[in-house]
């Protein structure tokens, strides 16, 4: 009797716990972030490092579903971290070193949804080595229809040449890829028929590797690749004649330490539309640079018409752009915080490009003093600018200006479409004196707009023909030009 009361009261224990469960269960709320719709999904997850698509993917059957969906894995991006293993090393500790296994189970499951491979500064080398091998195997494998490297449009690899350098003023300590790393790089693009968009950052190699460098890319891809991207490829001057074999190319970004005679002239027989001239701060100093010459550029010009040279400066070092007499240089620009605009530079770039220039800009915040007296500023400069540049279309300017001379500039560039001013550059003010050629009513009203920024804004987005406001700092900063914008 006492053993039927104890198993009644276990009983009677077991259903009431579980009708407490069925009635919070009652009162719960569920998110429907489950029921997402799968080309949400994979937007969603495309953003997640791979650590944690993989927590995501065991949240439910849905999400573990969108884990496999073709876009997620689109773009691979691969870190000192990513396909990794702790193994502890008696002479360095703990290492992290790339787990084969867990790789070539990652590259046979969702190894053909890769469309970009990008290989960012890494510092363990062997990592990098076997990774770029291992995707190498698959792709070589023809026996097995896995399709893994079919659908690879881009290829971008950035080797940390300054690894051991944290003065930007120091050049001696700086490292190129080379050896069995290069021949790794060399095999992989070798592999990959399908490129359009190859970009080569900071390799620093000497010119005897540089010589054979993209032979297998040229085979491969000489009709079908549209970016080429080789910045820094080696430390002195060696011209890379492998970028004047791509027939169909459309933008060519390249440093001038790989840029000659022979390889202009092969690009006019291109249907190059962009070339993009990028100094930073690896490339050598100006003494050992000689611009192209002017006949081998006006000879280009006569095969590809329509051919746009860009000139660009990066970097915090105090230099001016490699100037290019007889390029069509369609736009100018400086991304640095240290480069002022100096009255040399603006009327050198008049003086060659006045009928060709359509963008001129100076990017990223100032750090230099920037005087107050109108004669010390800038603002004749920029109008002077404006005047003998008729197709400018494109002004971004962070320097002490003016309200009048931003109203100025509004009404004196026929053409101008976009223009970026820092509001903190800003001052309200009208020191301009009255010219000969104004009229009264026009000094007038360059007088009373320019008291307010509202007022300035307001009359500034009348002339240009839309809504029109000056940018805050933030604004400025991340503001980005469309070098390859063609308003006419």
């Amino acid at each position: 009797m006492a053993v039927l009361n104890y198993k009644c009261l276990i009983t009677a224990v077991f259903i009431d716990a579980e009708e407490e469960t069925i009635e919070d269960s009652d009162k719960c709320t569920y998110s429907r972030w489950s029921y997402l719709p799968d080309l949400v999904l994979e937007k969603v997850f495309s953003y997640l490092s791979m650590r944690e698509r993989y927590y995501a993917s065991m949240v439910c059957r849905s999400w573990y579903r969108a884990f496999h969906l073709p876009y997620v894995w689109s773009t691979f991006v691969l870190d000192d971290s990513t396909l990794t293993r702790r193994k502890f090393n008696y002479y360095y500790g703990w290492q992290y070193v790339l787990d084969h296994m867990r790789t070539q189970m990652c590259i046979t499951n969702v190894g053909r949804n890769f469309r970009q491979l990008v290989f960012g500064p890494m510092m363990n080398f062997f990592n990098l080595y076997e990774f770029m091998n291992m995707l190498s195997y698959f792709v070589e494998r023809p026996q097995e229809d896995l399709g893994i490297g079919t659908h690879i449009r881009t290829l971008r690899f950035i080797f940390p040449c300054n690894m051991a350098v944290r003065d930007e003023s120091e050049r001696a300590r700086i490292f190129g890829t080379g050896g069995r790393l290069l021949e790794a790089l060399k095999r992989l693009m070798g592999n990959l028929a399908t490129l359009r968009h190859l970009e080569l950052i900071d390799l620093m190699l000497e010119p005897h590797e540089a010589q054979h460098l993209l032979d297998e890319v040229c085979s491969l891809c000489c009709l079908t690749l549209h970016t080429l991207i080789i910045i820094n490829t080696t430390k002195l001057h060696y011209q890379l004649l492998h970028a004047g074999v791509f027939l169909n190319l459309q933008v060519l970004m390249i440093s001038p330490q790989n840029l000659g005679e022979d390889l202009v002239q092969l690009l006019g027989y291109t249907n190059l539309r962009h070339l993009h001239i990028i100094q930073n701060r690896y490339t050598p100093g100006e003494i050992n640079m000689r611009p192209i010459p002017g006949r081998i550029w006006r000879q280009c010009r006569r095969l590809n018409s329509r051919l746009a040279i860009h000139l660009e400066v990066e970097g915090a070092r105090d230099r001016d752009v490699l100037w290019q007499d007889g390029a069509p240089v369609y736009s100018i620009l400086y991304d640095s915080r240290h480069i002022k605009m100096a009255s040399e530079s603006v009327l050198t770039a008049i003086d060659l490009y006045r009928l060709d220039l359509h963008v001129y800009a100076h990017r990223g915040l100032p750090r230099f003093y920037m005087p107050k007296s109108f004669h010390e500023r800038v603002d004749s400069l920029l109008l002077l600018l404006c005047r003998q540049c008729p197709y400018l279309h494109t002004l971004m300017i962070r320097e002490r200006i003016s309200t009048a001379t931003v109203l100025l500039l509004a009404h004196t560039a026929r053409n101008l479409h976009y223009l970026f001013v820092r509001r903190n550059g800003v001052i309200l003010r009208c020191d301009w004196p009255q010219s000969p050629d104004w009229s009264y009513e026009f000094y007038q009203w360059l007088r009373s707009s320019s008291k307010s920024y509202d007022a300035t804004e307001k009359e500034v987005s009348q002339i240009l023909g839309y809504t029109w406001f000056m940018l805050s700092d933030q604004q400025f900063k991340l503001t980005r030009i469309n070098l390859h914008y063609e308003p006419f």
